[in-house]
């Protein structure tokens, strides 16, 4: 796609549409923004500044001049002028297919239709949404103006061709297509899922606190996932071995087939973690905010490391 003859329509202005937009525009392209509720609308606009000049600062200066954010409470304009359209709005499946509905002009155009969800089937959104044959998965992982890879997931109904098209439009805007089939969480939400089951799972049975969990975590794997994946650290370790202490350690594991005890009860308490003040953490003690520009700083420099590395 020729970025100067190309609009992008992102519907949501949360952290996903947001940062995608950003995303959009340092690579050149026009982008319409939409949002049902206008005042929140123009409300984002020095969220977008601000992500802007944070990527400027950090990643570098934008691959070309020329993008637009436009911000856009009419969802009629973005079906008349997008030839893609990107679904980020809230992860309710009835929300997208409703969406996607409203987009007549747009499919008759053969527009591009992408999807962010983080792990909602896209077949069934896409039959929902009558547009099965145009819509592809683009999971952007947050903070998706940072982050490298977007998983990109085709539909039982999705076309090759229409995938391929998707993956070079995520490549024209710096971001690593990983192609996965369409299976709920994808690749990472599976991963990181798993991940926090077995943590709930130790702090319900009594092993250690969340606290300690956090500080096993992140002083100790984390530290080393940046150069080396969990199936390169297998080779490393030597598969024997990992086969061996699988056979012990497997049958321990948590296979719950419903949340953990301790996020339950947190959630029916109305602990709802940052956004509440409280979760497994009392957050009127920490700086969120500072807590998120650690995080960002941080991906920035593991990214700058990643690619000094030749692995991005």
């Amino acid at each position: 796609m020729n970025p100067q003859e190309t609009t992008i329509g992102i519907c949501g202005i949360g952290q996903m549409g947001a940062s995608s937009a950003v995303a959009f525009q340092r690579a050149g392209y026009r982008v319409l923004l939409w949002a049902r509720d206008e005042t929140k609308l123009r409300a984002v606009e020095a969220e977008l500044a601000r992500q802007s000049a944070w990527s400027n600062d950090h990643i570098g200066p934008a691959k070309r001049d020329g993008g637009q954010i436009i911000l856009e409470p009419n969802l009629a304009r973005l079906d008349q002028e997008s030839d893609v359209v990107l679904d980020c709005i809230l992860e309710v499946m009835d929300f997208k297919t409703t969406l996607f509905r409203q987009f007549d002009d747009a499919k008759k155009r053969g527009a591009l239709f992408l999807s962010a969800t983080s792990g909602l089937s896209i077949t069934e959104m896409g039959r929902g949404g009558e547009c099965e044959a145009l819509l592809v998965g683009a999971h952007f992982w947050n903070p998706p103006h940072l982050i490298p890879v977007v998983e990109m997931i085709a539909g039982e109904d999705t076309p090759a061709d229409r995938l391929e098209a998707a993956c070079a439009l995520m490549e024209d805007i710096e971001k690593i297509p990983v192609r996965c089939k369409d299976v709920p969480g994808f690749i990472g939400n599976r991963i990181m899922h798993a991940m926090w089951r077995e943590a709930a799972a130790l702090v319900d049975a009594g092993v250690c606190t969340a606290e300690e969990v956090d500080k096993v975590v992140k002083l100790t794997f984390a530290l080393r996932l940046p150069a080396l994946g969990p199936m390169e650290n297998m080779d490393l370790v030597g598969l024997d071995a990992a086969e061996r202490v699988q056979k012990y350690l497997l049958p321990d594991l948590a296979n719950n087939t419903v949340p953990s005890a301790c996020l339950s009860e947190k959630v029916a308490a109305g602990e709802l973690g940052m956004k509440s003040g409280k979760g497994f953490y009392d957050w009127t003690k920490r700086d969120p905010k500072q807590l998120i520009e650690n995080r960002d700083s941080q991906i920035a420099r593991q990214v700058q490391f990643l690619k000094e590395i030749g692995e991005i």
